[in-house]
């Protein structure tokens, strides 16, 4: 993509985005509660099916051991991630996505998805079709993404 175009398009995606976040925020946070941005984002590291250790999660989202560690313990007190132990390391703790958690991360992105469904209301049944496989070919490239990251690869 020429830089122009890529500038032209970043615009129109804030635009966009603009135009969703103050409805969706309002959503969000009646949905997520008292959830932090942070709890939110360390619910979908551990949708990927991977069970960091706590240490591994800190240095992942850039927080101390101890503030990651609290932070867990209020996500399994909410039922949303739980903590087992490291079948290699006794003393280490593995953290992972519980089925509740899981299940509000898919009602969270209900909520945006709805949103975005709402504004294709002002399109065309022609530009819906445009967007609706749009959305599916960005869906594909983010499934080649995430496997291509957990494979170690790099882009094309």
């Amino acid at each position: 993509m020429r830089p122009q175009d890529s500038d032209r398009l970043a615009e129109e995606i804030g635009t966009v985005r603009r135009e969703l976040l103050s409805e969706f925020v309002v959503s969000v946070v009646r949905g997520v509660g008292d959830l932090q941005l942070i709890q939110v984002a360390t619910l979908y590291l551990l949708d990927t099916g991977r069970t960091p250790t706590v240490k591994d999660l800190a240095d992942h989202i850039g927080r101390s051991v101890s503030a990651t560690s609290r932070m867990v313990e209020q996500l399994v007190a909410k039922g949303l991630a739980g903590r087992r132990e490291d079948s290699e390391d006794r003393r280490a703790k593995r953290v992972h996505l519980t089925d509740e958690g899981r299940e509000f991360l898919r009602g969270f992105e209900r909520t945006r998805a709805e949103a975005q469904l709402g504004l294709m209301t002002y399109l065309s049944e022609e530009d819906q079709q445009i967007v609706a496989r749009s959305t599916t070919l960005l869906a594909e490239a983010a499934r080649r993404h995430r496997d291509g990251q957990a494979a170690g690869e790099e882009p094309a």
